[in-house]
């Protein structure tokens, strides 16, 4: 047997000289490089444990602040041509929203688990982002809404209670209803209206008449069968004067409905009774109006979504041949009147028909949107026309992507110029961002150790 190379010879000779002298414990030395092993193999797992949960928690606050909201003047007022809920992980609005053209009920994404938020579209830059609102209760069955203008946001507050809440309308996991805010989106300013309740309210609208915001609520009243029920009452709110009234009695503003209400000049418009529409401002007393169907009308034919022209001189509305069979996917006829004396005498417009109104862009263009559907036959979103009313010209608006035909669309947006969407944020999910990094230092630490091995250290 030949002698070793001569420089493996000198290593050994090296690791003989550095041999513990005298007699020593072979179980012992094991058992000390075994834990030193161990305590190694703990600190690095934690730290790629660390990495990665560090790299998770920072990654949403790191893509706000390399992809800020797009700066721009406060007074414009634009929509983009692409009406987007924003993505579970994209940001929020990093300083106060001004004003918006739109705001909605979506899923926001967290580390843990996901849970209804608001968001809102810039009037200024048409960018979809979410909205970061002090006791905010995102419901969609009374969902947030925006002033005609877009400069103010009313939405539903949480809270305590006094005894153990009871939600409903529309709320999840037990989330009461406190009452109402309305934030001031220029500066950012929030006025509160708190309403006592021993487990919260039942809430049932929520609409603008200019300045005078008309809420219904009250408090939910648990009949002792697992069922519940509410003392729903009207009430109103003059931000401007911050003069509060709860409307009851003679009043007869108590009994208006605010359920699916439409746009009308400085108030709105809603259908309480099949073929009698109530105008609302914020200075006078609900006006009546009789709505009459065309003559060749099914005498079963029901209306929905009222909208008032800016001027007040036409409404629209869809007709619904069986009243008492509404499909909310189905389209319906366009039908279109001038008010005269108090009674609104609808016509068809010939060809048109929509799945809900939505607004006027003029006076004489109504806003409706349809189905949208991919060549395959899979619905994707839906499709925003306005039709010109007296020729039925219809002329393609913008695209709903992602979001529900309930999001509150400011009622000047609609005659805004479109413009083209801005493109989403970079926003990926940071849990799968973490897990990248542990991956990356996992194969670090993979070559540094076996290049180590190759140089002969242990």
């Amino acid at each position: 047997m030949s002698a070793p190379p001569g420089e493996v010879a000198d290593r050994l000779n090296r690791l003989a000289d550095h041999a513990p002298s005298g007699a020593v414990d072979p179980d012992a030395l094991w058992a000390r490089g075994r834990g030193r092993q161990r305590r190694r193999a703990v600190s690095v797992l934690t730290g790629i444990a660390a990495t990665g949960l560090l790299a998770a928690s920072v990654t949403p606050a790191f893509l706000a602040r390399v992809d800020p909201p797009i700066a721009a003047p406060s007074h414009q007022m634009m929509l983009p041509d692409v009406l987007r809920a924003p993505g579970p992980w994209e940001p929020s609005f990093s300083v106060t929203p001004r004003r918006l053209s739109a705001v909605g009920v979506g899923r926001r994404s967290g580390l843990l688990s996901s849970s209804p938020s608001l968001w809102g579209i810039s009037a200024a830059t048409g960018e979809s982002r979410w909205l970061e609102l002090p006791g905010s209760v995102p419901t969609a069955q009374a969902p947030p809404q925006l002033s005609a203008d877009g400069r103010r946001l009313a939405y539903w507050l949480t809270g305590p209670t006094s005894g153990e809440p009871l939600a409903t309308g529309g709320t999840e996991d037990a989330v009461p209803v406190v009452g109402v805010a309305v934030m001031e989106l220029e500066t950012g300013d929030v006025a509160r209206w708190n309403i006592d309740s021993e487990h919260g309210l039942s809430v049932h609208g929520l609409v603008w008449a200019g300045d005078v915001l008309w809420w219904q609520g009250g408090p939910v009243v648990p009949l002792g069968t697992g069922a519940t029920s509410a003392e729903v009452r009207t009430r109103t709110w003059d931000v401007e004067t911050d003069e509060r009234s709860e409307l009851g009695g003679k009043d007869g503003r108590a009994a208006v409905h605010l359920s699916q209400p439409g746009h009308a000049p400085r108030g709105f418009v809603t259908l309480p009774r099949t073929f009698r529409l109530e105008h609302v401002t914020e200075a006078k007393d609900p006006v009546d109006l009789r709505m009459d169907l065309p003559p060749d009308a099914p005498s079963s034919a029901g209306l929905i979504d009222p909208e008032m022209a800016p001027d007040g001189h036409r409404v629209a509305a869809l007709m619904v041949p069986e009243a008492a069979e509404y499909d909310d996917a189905a389209t319906k006829d366009l039908l279109v009147g001038k008010v005269a004396d108090g009674t609104v005498t609808l016509r068809a417009v010939d060809g048109v028909r929509a799945q809900a109104v939505l607004g006027w862009r003029s006076p004489r263009e109504v806003v409706v949107s349809t189905p949208a559907v991919a060549d395959d036959g899979v619905g994707t979103g839906h499709q925003v026309w306005f039709v010109d009313v007296v020729t039925g010209r219809r002329t393609e608006l913008l695209d709903v992507v992602g979001s529900s035909l309930q999001d509150s669309v400011a009622a000047e947006a609609w005659a805004a110029e479109v413009v083209d969407a801005p493109d989403a944020p970079f926003a990926p999910d940071p849990r799968l961002v973490g897990l990248g990094g542990m991956v990356v230092i996992v194969f670090c630490v993979s070559l540094w150790r076996d290049l180590r091995r190759r140089r002969g250290h242990p």
